[in-house]
């Protein structure tokens, strides 16, 4: 993860900015299955491989974008793409999100699993077995989060109906209330940075609509942890202003495969398409 913009040198500036904010070096973080283990860890290297991406597309192709968006933790790389936050704030709050998160999936264990069926019908597994639907993340594709034994209940129940569901490998009920505690302190940490009108076109996963006002933005994020992702109108929303073309800036390819399934007027891809590394 990340290694292959070693060869720059504009990006061994950015991982040793990196290395100075997370007072660890992510070179040696990318080899330690330990710490690729931990929320606390993951998050900050999965922001830092979006900020190479997109220095990437904007250095060596010279492609910027017309919007921008991110599912979750990718919300605050969407944010510094549109310059409403620097990216060094984005890897310091990052870094404390990925902390809070830890800590909160220690006093709240729990888990999430992705049901391959209508929403509706998620959302009624959900409300059956105890958890909730948090990530609306393609028509017909939504993940639950809660308790283990909550999201256990709910696996059941999908596929006694003759639904796929798939366990994801995660420490905790991310997107639902047992994360309450690390939002507040998530949100007194937003309230210290400064929101710049964005420069693009930013569409929170949060309302799933494009936002303009830089409070409105800090307010939206500070409800993030706790909110559902409406990745679904995300994407609605990418089709209402015409966009033709999506790439995804991050290390793999789930949000384009996402984004084929919700739209055929978009034509979806990677980063990695059009920058030679």
């Amino acid at each position: 993860m990340g290694r292959a913009f070693l060869r720059c040198p504009w990006a061994l500036a950015i991982v040793s900015e990196a290395a100075e904010i997370l007072g660890y070096s992510p070179l040696e973080a990318w080899d330690d299955p330990e710490r690729l283990g931990r929320t606390s860890y993951v998050q900050p290297l999965l922001l830092l491989v979006e900020w190479l991406s997109t220095e990437a597309m904007v250095r060596e192709v010279g492609v910027s974008p017309d919007a921008v968006c991110g599912h979750s933790l990718g919300e605050y790389a969407a944010l510094a793409a549109a310059e409403v936050i620097d990216w060094d704030e984005a890897l310091h709050l990052v870094a404390l999100r990925g902390r809070l998160m830890e800590e909160a999936a220690r006093e709240n264990p729990g888990s999430m699993a992705a049901i391959i069926a209508p929403q509706a019908e998620v959302e009624r597994i959900a409300t059956e077995a105890g958890c909730y639907a948090v990530n609306y993340n393609a028509p017909e594709q939504v993940v639950v989060s809660g308790k283990r034994g909550a999201v256990k209940r709910a696996v059941e129940l999908a596929r006694d109906r003759g639904f796929r569901a798939i366990p994801l490998k995660v420490s905790g009920p991310f997107h639902t209330p047992y994360m309450r505690e690390a939002e507040e302190e998530m949100r007194r940490a937003l309230e210290e940075i400064e929101f710049m009108p964005p420069k693009v076109t930013f569409i929170s996963a949060v309302s799933g609509r494009p936002e303009s006002d830089p409070e409105r933005i800090r307010e939206l994020m500070g409800r993030q942890m706790t909110s559902p992702v409406r990745w679904t109108e995300v994407i609605r929303s990418l089709e209402e202003l015409g966009i033709k073309e999506a790439v995804e800036v991050g290390p793999g390819e789930v949000l384009a495969k996402l984004g084929r399934r919700i739209s055929p007027r978009i034509n979806f891809g990677s980063w990695k398409e059009y920058v030679g590394i």
